[in-house]
C-alpha cells in the first residue's frame, strides 16, 4: 500500500486533536450572526424597503424639475407692469459630498471664496440635513446671489461634488412704488403654504403670489411644471437624457389700470399732503379710486404710503428696511387705504337722502329753515345742541342741503326731531334700523367683490349692533341703547359708521348709472402664452331697490356741489362734474380731535363714465380732496378717455 493511500485514508475513530468545548460557543455566533442580518434585511427590504429602493433608483435616475416662466402683468394698454428675472441660489446635495471632512471643508472654503458664505454656516446646515435623515434632499446655503458671483459659482460647480447652482423665477416690479398695493409681490413658500400646495403639485422652491394680483391670479400666472430626467454616474456626472417636458409658461393678466393715470394720480397725493392752510396739519395717509361709473373697472386705486415691492427679493440685504415698513404703527405702509375703512363723514349723506325721499321723510320739496344747530328737547326737558358744520340761514330743500352739505338737514331727515318732523321709522330705533338697512342696499358693511385680498367689510351700526357690543368693561349700564344722537351721527358719516374709499366709490358709482352697484374689478382679461384670450372678467353688479327719481334728485344735487356748493374747487373746465365733500371728525391717539377729508363725484353729469373718490387722512373735504378730485377728472378726461 502506497503512502499517498494511506495518507488519504480516513481515520477510523475521532481524533485526539478535534476540539470539542468550543463547538457550541461557534454555533451560537453563528446563530447570532444569522439573526442580526435577518433583522436588517426586514429593515431594509420591508420596514424601509420602498425608501431604499427609491433612494436607489434616484442615485441612478435624476430628475430635475423646470419652473417655469412665470405669467406678466400689464396695464389696459399692454404696457408690461413687471419683468421676469432668474433668482439665483446655491444649494448643497448632502449625499454626494465627499466621505472626507477634509474633502468636504475645503469645498466649503470654496464656496466662501466664490460667493461669501461661511464655511461653518454650511457645515452645520449639512450636519442638520444628515442628523435628519434628509442627506437626500437639496438645501440652499445661499440666496439672491449677484449674476456674476451665480456665473462663477456655475462653472466652479463641475468640481465641487455636491454643489450646483439653482435658477428660481423672479420678479423684478419695473413700474414703481405707484403700484406696489394693486401687484403684491412673489415670495417663497412658507411652511403653512408648503402643505396646503404640495397637493397641486408645487414644488418647494416654487414661488407663489403673497399680495395683490400675484396672490389673486396665482393659478393664471403660474403656469406648468417641466422636467429633465437623465441617468447620473456614483461622481454625480450626468450621463445621458432619459427623458423631457417642456415648462409650459404662464399666462398674462391684463389689468384695467391705466398707468399713466395711476402714476399720475399717486404724484398728486403725495404732493397734497401738506397742509394747505386749513390749520389741521400734514396728511400721513391718503388713498383714490378712478373706476367707470357702469361697468366696474378699476382704472387707477392708490394708496399712500406706497412702497418698493422689489424690497421681498433682496429681504437679506433690505432687512432694516423691510422691518420698517412691516412693524410701521403710524403710516401702516403695507395697508391698502383703498380698502380699509374710515369715518366717510359727508358723503354718507347721499345714502341718507335717497334713503328719505324714499321712505317719505322727506320729498323733493320738503323745505327746512337751516340756521347754525339744532336743539331737541329731550328727556326732563334737557336740552341737547347738535351743530351744523357752518350757519346756514337758509331755505333748504334736499338738493341744497346736499350741495351745502347741512347736518342739520340731515339730522331732520333721518331722525326727526321728536316733536313735529318723522324721521326714517316710527320711533328712535326704527329710524336708526332703516337708515341701515339703505346703507346696506348701497354696499356698506360688506366686501365690495374686488379681486384683491385684505378688503375691510366697514362698519353699519344699528340698534342691534349697539346692544350686542356696547356691553361689559368700559360700558355704563345702558350705554348699549340707541339714542337718537346715535341715528343723528349715522346720518352725517359719524360715529360709529365706516366705509372703504372703494365701498363710497361703489355707492357713488350706484347713484350716477341709475341705481346698479359694479362690483369693481382690476383685472381685464387673462391671455395665454399665445396671446390668445383665455377669458374676459365681466362686468357684474347687483341693482339697489330705489326709484330713478330719487336718484335723479341727489345726482341733482351733487351737480350743485361743484357749480355752486361745498365741492365747488372740484369743477373741470374739460366736462360737468357732480361731487359730494366730506369731512368727518375724529380723535388721534393722542386724544386731540382731527378730521379726515373726502370728495366722491362722477363725470359727465349727463352720461357717467368715471368714478372719483379722494381720501385724506388729516384735512377738509372740499379744501384738499375736492381739488385733487377735479385735476383727477382732467387728467382722464384729456389723456384717457376712448
Amino acid at each position: 500500500m502506497s503512502l499517498l493511500g494511506e495518507g488519504l485514508r480516513t481515520p477510523a475513530g475521532p481524533s485526539r486533536n478535534r476540539p470539542h468545548g468550543n463547538v457550541g460557543v461557534l454555533r451560537a455566533f453563528i446563530l447570532l450572526l444569522f439573526a442580526i442580518l435577518t433583522v436588517r434585511l426586514v429593515d431594509m427590504q420591508i420596514l424601509r424597503g420602498e425608501e431604499f429602493a427609491q433612494r436607489s433608483r434616484e442615485n441612478h435616475i435624476v430628475r430635475k424639475n423646470i419652473l417655469p416662466t412665470r405669467g406678466l402683468i400689464t396695464d389696459r394698454n399692454g404696457e408690461p407692469l413687471v419683468k421676469n428675472v432668474g433668482v439665483y441660489a446655491a444649494t448643497i446635495l448632502p449625499e454626494m459630498l465627499p466621505a472626507s471632512p477634509e474633502a468636504r471643508y475645503r469645498i466649503y472654503l470654496r464656496l466662501q471664496e466664490l460667493i461669501g458664505v461661511s464655511p461653518l454656516e454650511v457645515q452645520t446646515k449639512v450636519d442638520e440635513a444628515i442628523a435628519a435623515g434628509r442627506d437626500y434632499i437639496a438645501i440652499r446655503i445661499a440666496t439672491n446671489l449677484p449674476r456674476e458671483a451665480a456665473l462663477a459659482l456655475e462653472e466652479a460647480s463641475s468640481d465641487l461634488p455636491g454643489v450646483s447652482l439653482e435658477v428660481t423665477p423672479g420678479r423684478q416690479y419695473t413700474a414703481g412704488p405707484a403700484f406696489s398695493h394693486i401687484l403684491g409681490y412673489i415670495g417663497p413658500q412658507t411652511a403653512e403654504e408648503a402643505k396646503q400646495l404640495r397637493g397641486k403639485g408645487y414644488q418647494l422652491n416654487e414661488p407663489v403670489g403673497k399680495d395683490g394680483i400675484e396672490a389673486w391670479y396665482e393659478a393664471d400666472l403660474r403656469g406648468q411644471i417641466g422636467y429633465t430626467a437623465a441617468e447620473q454616474n456614483a461622481q454625480g456626472k450626468l450621463i445621458t437624457l432619459i427623458g423631457q417636458q417642456d415648462p409650459v409658461p404662464g399666462n398674462t393678466v391684463r389689468l384695467n389700470i391705466d398707468a399713466g393715470l395711476q402714476q399720475y394720480v399717486a404724484e398728486l397725493l403725495e404732493a397734497s399732503m401738506k397742509d394747505n392752510g386749513t390749520g389741521w396739519g400734514d396728511a400721513k395717509q391718503a388713498a383714490a379710486v378712478v373706476m367707470n361709473a357702469k361697468t366696474g373697472q378699476v382704472y387707477a386705486l392708490v394708496s399712500i404710503p406706497t412702497y418698493d415691492n422689489n424690497i421681498y427679493a433682496d429681504a437679506e440685504r433690505r432687512a432694516d428696511e423691510l422691518r420698517r415698513i412691516h412693524t410701521d404703527t403710524v403710516t401702516y405702509t403695507l395697508l391698502n387705504k383703498a380698502l380699509n375703512p374710515a369715518a366717510p363723514g359727508s358723503t354718507f349723506k347721499l345714502v341718507t337722502a335717497t334713503a328719505g325721499l324714499a321712505e317719505g321723510s322727506i320729498t323733493p320739496n320738503t323745505a327746512f329753515q337751516i340756521g347754525c344747530s339744532l336743539d331737541i328737547k329731550g328727556e326732563n326737558d334737557v336740552i341737547y345742541n347738535y351743530p351744523d358744520w357752518r350757519c346756514h340761514n337758509m331755505l333748504m330743500d334736499v338738493r341744497t342741503a346736499i350741495a351745502w352739505s347741512s347736518n342739520v338737514f340731515f339730522f331732520l331727515t333721518a331722525g326727526g326731531d321728536l316733536e313735529r318732523q318723522r324721521g326714517l321709522g316710527k320711533d328712535v330705533e326704527t329710524s336708526g334700523a332703516v337708515l341701515a338697512a339703505w346703507a346696506r342696499k348701497f354696499g356698506f358693511g360688506k366686501p365690495t367683490g374686488i379681486d384683491l385680498f385684505g378688503e375691510s367689510p366697514g362698519r353699519v351700526p344699528d340698534p342691534q349692533w349697539k346692544r350686542r357690543t356696547k356691553v361689559g368693561p368700559g360700558f355704563a349700564p345702558g350705554e348699549n341703547d340707541w339714542f337718537l344722537g346715535d341715528t343723528y351721527n349715522t346720518a352725517i358719516g359719524q360715529g360709529d359708521v365706516l366705509a372703504t374709499p372703494l365701498q363710497i366709490a361703489r355707492m357713488t358709482a350706484a347713484i350716477a348709472n341709475g341705481g346698479t352697484l359694479p362690483v369693481p374689478h382690476v383685472a381685464d382679461a387673462v391671455i395665454g402664452p399665445d396671446g390668445k384670450v383665455v377669458r374676459t372678467i365681466a362686468p357684474q353688479g347687483e341693482k339697489v331697490d330705489v326709484d330713478p327719481r330719487w336718484l335723479q334728485v341727489v345726482r341733482e344735487g351733487m351737480l350743485g356741489s361743484v357749480q355752486y356748493g361745498a365741492g365747488a374747487r372740484a369743477a373741470s373746465s374739460r366736462t360737468t362734474v357732480a361731487g359730494k365733500t366730506g369731512t368727518a371728525e375724529f380723535f388721534k391717539p393722542d386724544g386731540t380731535k382731527s378730521q379726515h377729508a373726502w370728495f366722491t363725484g362722477f363725470a359727465p353729469y349727463n352720461d357717467p363714465e368715471i368714478v372719483v373718490t379722494v381720501y385724506f387722512d388729516i384735512g377738509v373735504g372740499g379744501d384738499k380732496a375736492a381739488p385733487v378730485a377735479g385735476k383727477i377728472i382732467d387728467y382722464y378726461m384729456e389723456k384717457v378717455r376712448r
